[in-house]
Parts: structure tokens; sequence; C-alpha cells
């Protein structure tokens, strides 16, 4: 699905919209990191980008997936935050129901598949941090832009 397809009014549960609601970013950073695989993160605001270590949730209310499965991103003071994989691998179950709730409450997604391309997108952000934490022994930075 391309870019437009991923974000979606608060109204629709199927159809592709284009819009410019502000919302949350998240970035994984880690050592090493190249130059291109820091400019696949910039995606344009696709939600499913997880495994390029991108989150991204508009503010169409609550309940926040992100503000929970990385939250010490949000309460450092310059919104960046050291996490271990270990620790995002135990929030993940709790995140996929947040996300969950999230699609179902606030976009009435009936959907199935679409329901799970968007907690893919957490699963694969954690195995990616997982991969950098074991390559390069510390654990991936987050960021968090709101």
């Amino acid at each position: 699905m391309g870019e437009a397809g991923n974000k979606r009014s608060a109204t629709s549960s199927n159809k592709p919209t284009a819009t410019n609601h502000m919302g949350i970013d998240i970035y994984a950073t880690w050592r090493n990191q190249s130059d291109e695989e820091r400019e696949k993160q910039f995606t344009g605001f696709d939600a499913l980008k997880g495994h390029v270590g991108y989150l991204r949730e508009a503010y169409h209310g609550e309940p926040y997936a992100t503000r929970y499965f990385v939250k010490e991103a949000f309460e450092a003071q310059d919104h960046e935050a050291r996490i271990d994989a270990k620790t995002l691998k135990e929030r993940l179950p709790k995140t996929l129901g947040i996300v969950r709730d999230r699609e179902t409450t606030i976009y009435q997604q009936k959907d199935e598949y679409q329901i799970w391309q968007m907690q893919k997108s957490y699963v694969d952000f954690y195995k990616l941090c997982q991969k950098r934490e074991k390559e390069s022994g510390e654990p991936c930075a987050i960021e968090a832009s709101y």
C-alpha cells in the first residue's frame, strides 16, 4: 500500500485519504547507522514503516500505543532515550492490544488484515531494535517527535 493509503481520517475505515494531521513520530537510531538507513525513516508519515525504525500515530485521539511502547522517550527532557530490546519485547503484547483498540475504536477498522498491518509495524520496530542492539552491544536511542 502506498503512503497515501496509510493516512486516514478519523471518520473512514478502509478509504485512503490524504490528511495533514499532526502526529507522533518515533525514530530509532543506532551506532553506525548509515545516512541511507536514516533517510529511509523519513517516510512521509507512513505508519507501516516499523522495519526501518519509524513509527507514526496521528492525533486522532487516545489511546496512543507509542506513548506506552517507548514511554521513556516521552518522559525524557530531550524526548530521546535508550530503550533496550528486552523492555520493548515485554511491552509488545500490551502495545499490540492498544494498536487494536485504536484501530477499532478511532478508525472503526473491521478488516483484520489492516489491523494486523498496523500491529506488525510495532513488531518490526522491535525486531529492528533487537537486531541493532545485538550488533552494537547497546540499545537503540528512541526519539519521540510530537
